[in-house]
């Protein structure tokens, strides 16, 4: 279990882990950014219960120097179904900007699953464990 962190803590876990993944990202190791993004989504998770919170800090992420965490935070917001139209205005700057490289790459396929689904999915929920034990 997560301890109680402040909104500014959960913003600055979020940044700390988007920076670690846009490094891994440009440097091919995969095995930490494995490592971070499980951490990662104990953070989405947290989000995810609080969908006030999570209108109240992601949307803080769009502007972000960091360009994993504006598209995390966009991909993060369609998930939640919140902030959509801003979500998608995001990623639209991103795919058009970043085009030339990988993050470019990233926005455009997450704008491409969404509109092609019309959800994202963070995580796979494991229903066949759920009566393992019963």
């Amino acid at each position: 279990m997560m301890k109680q962190l402040t909104p500014q803590d959960i913003i600055n876990q979020y940044v700390e882990f988007c920076e670690i993944e846009r490094k891994c990202t440009l440097n091919g190791d995969y095995k930490t950014s494995n490592k971070h993004g499980k951490r990662m989504l104990k953070v989405f998770k947290e989000l995810e219960k609080d969908k006030n919170l999570a209108i109240e800090l992601l949307p803080k992420l769009f502007n972000h120097q960091n360009v994993v965490a504006r598209t995390d935070a966009a991909a993060h917001c369609l998930s939640l179904n919140i902030c959509v139209k801003e979500a998608i205005e995001c990623l639209e700057k991103i795919e058009k900007y970043e085009a030339e490289n990988i993050f470019g790459f990233n926005a455009k396929m997450t704008l491409k699953v969404w509109r092609e689904q019309g959800f994202l999915k963070m995580y796979p929920k494991q229903e066949s464990n759920k009566n393992i034990g019963r």
